[in-house]
């Protein structure tokens, strides 16, 4: 394969029009990718900030002033609500277990998904269309993931709270806090 070094070399070969369409669309290429990666920066940065201003300082600001809950100009409604982030640790396997462990001893444990495959490798192919009748012949280990989805977890944890259950925050990673709802009017 030629390396061609399309800013400097001198191809006698190549139609200097194609040539110069080629380069400029790798210019773009170039362009696009800085420009996504920027964008990609500023949404986040945006997120954090909205994270904050959403969940610390509107209600703090609020809070001040007695307010739980008010109206804007556009007659969109704004309160401040209890909100709960948690989450399962993923590296320290231990407490992820007794995560689970709870979740099933207080008859949580229908919110826990259960994922069971098997990898199977190159010309296999025929192992696993069949393995439905052979797995236990064959003596295979499946891979097992367990999960609960994260929107799931969080409803589930925050009507537990709500009921004024106890909740194992050794366990899980538990926040709790207030966030700012806005029901906004619907425009006709």
């Amino acid at each position: 394969m030629n390396k061609i070094n399309f800013e400097s070399d001198a191809i006698t070969e190549i139609d200097q029009n194609k040539f110069k369409s080629v380069a400029e669309l790798l210019r773009e290429q170039l362009k696009l990718e800085e420009l996504i990666e920027s964008m990609e920066e500023t949404v986040k940065i945006n997120k954090e900030h909205l994270r904050k201003l959403s969940g610390e300082t509107i209600p703090e600001k609020m809070a001040e002033l007695g307010m739980t809950a008010t109206e804007m100009y556009d007659g969109s409604k704004v309160e401040v609500v209890e909100d709960i982030h948690v989450s399962i640790p993923k590296e320290d396997l231990k407490r992820k277990a007794a995560c689970y462990e709870w979740l099933e001893d207080n008859g949580l444990g229908d919110i826990i998904k259960n994922s069971v495959g098997i990898s199977f490798g190159k010309g296999e192919n025929n192992m696993a269309t069949h393995l439905q009748e052979t797995i236990k012949e064959m003596g295979l280990i499946p891979e097992v993931k367990v999960s609960v989805h994260a929107g799931t977890l969080k409803a589930t944890i925050k009507k537990w709270h709500q009921e004024g259950k106890s909740l194992p925050e050794e366990l899980f990673f538990l926040h709790f806090g207030q966030t700012t709802k806005i029901s906004r009017k619907n425009k006709k």
